[in-house]
């Protein structure tokens, strides 16, 4: 029971852990130089109280505004470490160390104070501040805070004087009081924070994977026209602009009408399929593969000369021939036709590449199939 009500409070990322701190990363250390820099004015505004209480001893206050100016040195190179960096580790250590820093300069502050004065608002504020506003893992925030608290509670017992037990009592009690408020707090919003996270994420996945299949053909796995064609406008515009290497190859299966009426669509579908695994294994990771319709397909050889392309455009031809395809109790043996075209002045769009490739891509029908033609 305590299991699934810890799970159900500390929500567990598993891997996405690193992913979150990262996630997080700049608006942590914004959040960070906001309330170092509050401390930083808080700190610098309690030389004035130094001089109330001390007015007669000018020389104790100077030593004071000292203590105070290497607080206010030390937040500031805090700080600028903090926004400069873009790394998680290196944050959460400085931070860390500020922390721990800052617990020392308090619990030193308040033997400047006299025996009977107790620091009690500055005692409250510190644990609850800790609690709700630093990112660290809550562990840590719980080590900081009762650290902070027991150094406090400490100094209060053992070298206060003149202080009623009434007093020292109440100054527990609230102490108590803030740690559960504190740590309940803390809790809350870094729980808050790793479900907004999760969420987002879930939330991004499904919009990938909705992109994904709607610009991927769910049979062949290859690209949609429409997406197919997106990219190659943007690879010919390069090719316009640059006058960048880009050639395209234009495939169609052979005899796929008679597969289709021999063996059923079942059977087509499954060569369809093979025949796009075969394409993919071939190509480049530069490359764009896609289905033009039905069984043609294209393919985009960017940074690619004619010739090179003729060698991509054999290599997937002798490998899909070599490639039964088994349907049930039969084995398929099919094969392809391409036409090779390199992007040259006469184009003027994508459409007369594609035009010249398809043309080439019919030739090699024509010249009895299961070849390779190019311009």
């Amino acid at each position: 029971m305590f299991k699934k009500i810890s799970s159900q409070i500390f929500v567990d990322l598993g891997e996405m852990e690193g992913d979150y701190r990262v996630f997080y990363l700049r608006d942590d250390i914004a959040q960070s130089i906001l309330y170092i820099s509050v401390a930083t004015i808080s700190v610098l505004g309690m030389v004035r109280m130094d001089g109330v209480l001390y007015r007669a001893r000018p020389e104790l206050v100077t030593w004071l505004l000292l203590y105070r100016g290497v607080f206010v040195l030390a937040s500031i190179l805090v700080m600028t470490a903090i926004w400069k960096t873009t790394r998680v580790r290196v944050y959460e250590r400085l931070i860390l160390g500020w922390l721990t820093f800052t617990i020392l300069f308090l619990l030193l502050y308040n033997f400047t104070r006299p025996a009977n004065y107790l620091t009690t608002a500055i005692d409250v504020i510190v644990p609850f501040a800790i609690y709700v506003f630093s990112p660290l893992k809550i562990t840590h925030n719980i080590v900081l805070a009762f650290g902070f608290s027991a150094g406090t509670l400490f100094i209060d017992h053992f070298f206060k004087v003149g202080i009623d037990p009434f007093t020292l009592n109440a100054a527990t009690s609230a102490q108590l009081i803030v740690h559960a408020l504190g740590l309940a707090s803390g809790i809350q919003i870094q729980s808050y924070r790793r479900k907004s996270f999760k969420a987002y994420i879930k939330e991004k996945d499904a919009k990938e994977t909705a992109a994904y299949l709607a610009n991927i053909d769910p049979l062949t796995k290859s690209m949609t026209r429409r997406q197919f064609f997106s990219i190659a406008e943007t690879e010919f515009l390069r090719f316009a602009r640059y006058r960048r290497q880009f050639s395209i190859l234009v495939l169609d299966a052979d005899y796929f009408k008679n597969i289709n009426d021999t063996y059923g669509h079942y059977a087509g579908d499954l060569v369809l399929r093979s025949l796009s695994l075969v394409i993919l294994e071939q190509k480049r990771a530069q490359d764009t593969y896609g289905r033009l319709g039905g069984e043609e397909f294209g393919l985009l050889l960017p940074e690619t000369k004619l010739d090179q392309a003729i060698i991509v455009a054999r290599r997937v031809q002798t490998a899909w021939e070599q490639t039964p395809c088994k349907v049930d109790e039969a084995v398929i043996h099919s094969t392809v036709s391409i036409g090779v075209a390199e992007a040259g002045p006469e184009d003027k769009s994508f459409e007369d590449l594609l035009k010249r490739a398809d043309r080439m891509m019919y030739k090699a029908k024509e010249a009895g199939r299961n070849r390779v033609m190019w311009e």
